[in-house]
């Protein structure tokens, strides 16, 4: 797990947004942001507009606030920090590379799928997941995979991996519909009567 400074703690949002990349992250930060400035206009800009108990009330709330989302927020990466820390990535990537090689398609997917709840981030995870689901002719949920995994920052490095993805999963759509268009045509089986 990659380290926070502990100032990142002190803003509502920025933790979530700095670890993981996470939209909700980066609207609670804007959010607060957005609350900070209207009370501080509020206190020295427009002071007529809010009361002076108001006044308090409100930077009693942001305080409160401020103090509550610190505190969720380190909680939070504590834990996901001792979650990772009792099973180790690379444990379970290796795992699921020696079920996919040795045909057992289910169990790796399970294990490359909960990497990914753990880490959305996880590249190798995401390009092996990927690769599995074209393996088992799941072109679309394929490309959403590596669709995804291009978004992401440190996908440079499987560049090659993921246009030769795409091209396997291009040919291999074009080979399933060769298959289904050259297939006959299954007619219904007659009906014997059972008049006697």
């Amino acid at each position: 797990m990659q380290k926070i400074p502990w100032a990142a703690f002190l803003w509502p949002g920025l933790p979530q947004l700095w670890l993981r990349g996470q939209w909700a992250g980066l609207a609670k930060a804007l959010g607060a942001a957005i609350v900070l400035c209207a009370v501080l206009l509020g206190t020295f800009g427009w002071s007529e507009l809010i009361s002076a108990g108001m006044r308090n009330t409100l930077w009693i709330a942001v305080a409160l606030f401020w103090t509550a989302s610190a505190v969720a927020a380190y909680v939070q990466t504590r834990r996901r920090t001792n979650r990772e820390q009792l099973t180790p990535a690379k444990d379970t990537f290796t795992q699921a590379l020696d079920l996919y090689l040795k045909g057992d398609y289910f169990e790796a997917e399970c294990l490359l799928v909960e990497m990914l709840a753990r880490n959305e981030r996880d590249l190798d995870a995401r390009l092996m997941l990927a690769a599995l689901y074209r393996h088992n002719r799941r072109y679309d949920e394929a490309a959403k995979q590596l669709d995804t995994l291009a978004r992401f920052e440190g996908a440079e490095k499987w560049r090659l991996e993921i246009e030769s993805e795409r091209s396997l999963i291009a040919e291999g759509k074009i080979e399933l519909e060769r298959r289904e268009e050259n297939l006959p045509a299954i007619e219904p089986k007659p009906r014997l009567s059972h008049a006697a």
